[in-house]
């Protein structure tokens, strides 16, 4: 990340500060001048901030919904890293008309996804919430199958939950997968969840993949060990 100028003004400052001795307290600033000059604009009222505010996100739509239909996947891609965020953090419901309004293809399925993607990490349950409320089985299935693979990498555990809540990864191996990569990465903490979890079929299954990493590791420090005392007696 580069630096701004203000992260820049400040470093010099402190460098300046650090290499010279402090100065004596500064005295009190001067009265203020009795002319005043008044400003040329006119200060907004409340209502036309409100309604600059609305317009803003208003617009901030619509030059998403525009460069869905782009043929530059550049300008896709900056409405969704810049644009979408934002509204999505202020104005969701906004969002989610948008969705709506799209007409079934490739930019509705573009923009479903990514809402999904996004908002499942900033607010989980309002995401999950929304994609039940897709009418489409398919689209509602897609959908939550994003969210799960966002939160893979990063909670696995709700990744789990909300895999749970749609039927995913059960019949495909992908949850048992999912876990054994969270054992092998962080081995203490997907045994904890485990051990939160209730004893039935599911789980069960589950937690056999913990084992299995679990007995894996202890093999390979064992091995690990042995070779090294073999050395030592050499």
């Amino acid at each position: 990340m580069k630096p701004t100028i203000v992260t820049v003004v400040c470093a010099a400052l402190l460098a300046l500060g650090a290499a010279k001795p402090p100065y004596p307290k500064a005295t009190p600033p001067p009265p203020p001048s009795p002319d005043f000059t008044p400003s040329p604009e006119r200060a907004p009222t409340e209502k036309e901030i409100d309604k600059a505010s609305r317009e803003h996100y208003a617009v901030l739509a619509m030059v998403i919904e525009r460069a869905l239909v782009a043929s530059s996947p550049e300008q896709r891609e900056t409405a969704f890293t810049f644009l979408l965020p934002e509204l999505l953090q202020v104005e969701p419901t906004r969002v989610i008309e948008m969705v709506k309004k799209q007409k079934p293809g490739e930019a509705r399925d573009a923009l479903r996804n990514e809402v999904a993607r996004q908002w499942v990490m900033r607010d989980r349950e309002a995401a999950v919430a929304w994609i039940k409320s897709l009418e489409n089985n398919t689209e509602r299935h897609d959908s939550a199958e994003v969210a799960v693979s966002t939160l893979a990498p990063v909670a696995p555990d709700q990744a789990i939950e909300v895999a749970d809540q749609f039927g995913i990864g059960r019949d495909n191996g992908y949850l048992e997968q999912l876990v054994q990569n969270w054992a092998e990465s962080d081995l203490e903490a997907a045994t904890r969840w485990a051990e939160s979890q209730s004893d039935n079929a599911q789980s069960a299954s589950l937690r056999a993949r913990i084992d299995q990493v679990r007995a894996a590791q202890s093999s390979q420090g064992e091995a690990t060990q042995g070779e090294s005392g073999h050395n030592d007696a050499q």
